[in-house]
């Protein structure tokens, strides 16, 4: 019990672990979409098919518009994985955290645009996916890129700050 009551819970662990977990998360994501790309009713023949809900079945008997044409839909559904498996592994490795995250809120509202916002057209719990977790993803990176701006000026700041406190001290 000693041991738990020891551990130091602080921002910079808790970032640290939220942005492994994202990019873990979207490098998985990237890799089974490849996986399940050819197999029927898979990632291709999805982005190929799918109408674009926006935000979702409002008003009722809405079923979206769509699909995409093939000329966005073809290079989306091949390069989509790619960029999230190479943009998740540099997010979990630390790699240019504000270009990365960034563009991983951008490919996740993109598929927010292709489910809907609601995806299962109610905002009550009871509803399968009245939840849209795609809302909360882009969150939690926004969280991490903002943190690491944070850090970066505070670390900017400390370093002018030291630069003119030498300046102004005499010279022994």
């Amino acid at each position: 019990m000693k041991t738990l009551l020891n551990f130091k819970i602080s921002l910079k662990k808790a970032m640290l672990i939220n942005r492994v977990t994202m990019g873990v998360f979207f490098f998985l994501s990237g890799i089974s979409n490849y996986l399940n790309f050819n197999v029927e009713n898979g990632f291709y023949q999805t982005v190929l098919t799918l109408k674009l809900q926006l935000w979702g079945p409002f008003p009722a008997g809405w079923e979206g518009i769509g699909p995409l044409p093939p000329l966005i839909a073809i290079p989306y559904a091949w390069l989509l994985p790619l960029a999230e498996i190479v943009l998740g592994a540099l997010f979990a490795l630390g790699f240019w955290i504000r270009w990365t995250g960034l563009l991983l809120i951008l490919m996740t509202f993109s598929i927010v645009l292709a489910f809907g916002i609601i995806p299962a057209g109610s905002l009550f719990p009871n509803a399968a996916e009245s939840f849209n977790k795609n809302i909360m993803f882009m969150t939690l990176i926004w969280m991490c890129i903002a943190y690491e701006a944070d850090t970066k000026k505070a670390r900017m700041r400390r370093m002018a700050e030291k630069l003119y406190l030498d300046s102004v001290e005499p010279q022994h």
